[in-house]
């Protein structure tokens, strides 16, 4: 009785994750240790962001009647499901970086809101700038016209001032 208490809890947090995550990326764990999974689950939960073990059973009844139910085929031996909750990219980024330095694991595929993502695009996702690196960019492209302005502006006092300094020491060396 307990074990069912336990699935019919893991399948309503199952059903909560799908619903507020932004991104889902399915993902085999086969050979990762539990300190590496540890390692992995702290990276993203400071991106807020968690990697969980799923039992396939219990995963594609929950995906039943959502946008998940598009991952049902990935979900076939040991998988974990990334949800991430905010920004989508860098928990992706998080997870392809953590696979390809372990050495171990692999990308099954994903969900960005309510459309299926391949490996391949789960991997392109990932090699995206995060939101705050598209910020900087922007701010940099804002900035770059206007400080050239303020040079372009700035260029005549400066060649004025030194025309002046350069007077000025003519004239002390001629006293």
């Amino acid at each position: 009785m307990a074990r069912l208490v336990d699935k019919e809890r893991k399948l309503e947090q199952y059903k909560n994750d799908l619903s507020a995550a932004k991104i889902e990326i399915v993902a085999e764990y086969r050979g990762l240790s539990v300190e590496q999974l540890s390692t992995l689950r702290r990276d993203l939960f400071k991106q807020d962001a968690k990697f969980t073990i799923v039992k396939n059973t219990i995963a594609k009844r929950a995906i039943k009647g959502t946008d998940g139910e598009a991952l049902e085929d990935l979900f076939q031996g040991p998988v974990g499901v990334l949800f991430g909750f905010s920004d989508e990219v860098p928990p992706a980024k998080t997870l392809k970086e953590f696979f390809q330095k372990a050495k171990i694991g692999e990308i099954k595929g994903g969900l960005l809101g309510s459309q299926k993502l391949s490996r391949q695009e789960v991997l392109e996702l990932a090699d995206l700038p995060s939101l705050d690196e598209l910020r900087a960019k922007l701010l940099g492209a804002i900035n770059s016209p206007l400080s050239g302005l303020v040079m372009s502006l700035a260029g005549p006092q400066r060649a004025l001032v030194n025309v002046l300094d350069q007077y000025a020491k003519q004239k002390e060396q001629q006293s």
